[in-house]
């Protein structure tokens, strides 16, 4: 459409109404990018952190016990606080490492999503349009103006796309709202278990002083 020339307004407001909507699907893609490289990169340097610093306390921890039951005069206190320490803190390095694979599906598929759904507006835009755009347009085939029947089968085309592409739109939202719940749970216990498996270790080894 970009060499297309209107003849008349209500051709210059069809074409600037699909002009619109290709330079939305630029845009979507553009976002998915940017959005993709920096929230992920921001992202998976704290987790891979938290994962990193779970696994080195769980080391010190045994470290601290090693050291308790070699130097201490009295039986070790609360050592269940130390499994459930341990326990914490497996879970957070687990959860911390799924979390980075459940946060890259769900922005794959909330991306996947957005793009369905702005080339479906597109097509609908297209197809809506096009029967004003076409009036005085040539066919490659025939080089005479164009026929009902080319018009038609253009827009039939175009609706038959976006019918498609709602159905992937529709599908790819359903599987982003899995992932964003799947991915926010896994943070949300990443972070508690962190913070209470520290607790417990402070605590054990403030009963062992």
């Amino acid at each position: 459409m970009a060499d297309y020339k209107p003849q008349n307004p209500e051709e210059h407001f069809a074409l600037q109404r699909t002009t619109r909507a290709a330079e939305v699907v630029k845009a979507v893609f553009e976002a998915q990018q940017k959005g993709n490289e920096e929230s992920r990169s921001r992202d998976e340097r704290f987790y891979n952190s938290l994962a990193l610093f779970s696994s080195g306390t769980v080391a010190l921890s045994v470290t601290y016990l090693g050291y308790l039951k070699n130097a201490a005069s009295k039986p070790i206190q609360h050592p269940h606080w130390l499994m459930a320490c341990w326990i914490c803190l497996l879970t957070c390095i687990l959860c911390s490492l799924f979390w980075l694979l459940a946060q890259s599906r769900y922005t794959h598929y909330f991306h996947e999503w957005q793009t369905a759904n702005a080339q479906k507006e597109q097509y609908e835009a297209e197809a809506k349009e096009y029967p004003v755009l076409a009036r005085n347009a040539i066919s490659v085939q025939t080089r005479a103006a164009m026929s009902p029947q080319e018009i038609a089968g253009f827009v039939s085309n175009r609706r038959e796309a976006a019918s498609i592409l709602e159905k992937n739109a529709a599908g790819a939202k359903g599987r982003e709202k899995f992932y964003m719940r799947f991915w926010r749970v896994l943070g949300w216990v990443a972070q508690v278990s962190f913070i209470g498996g520290f607790a417990l270790l402070i605590a054990f080894a403030a009963k062992n002083i």
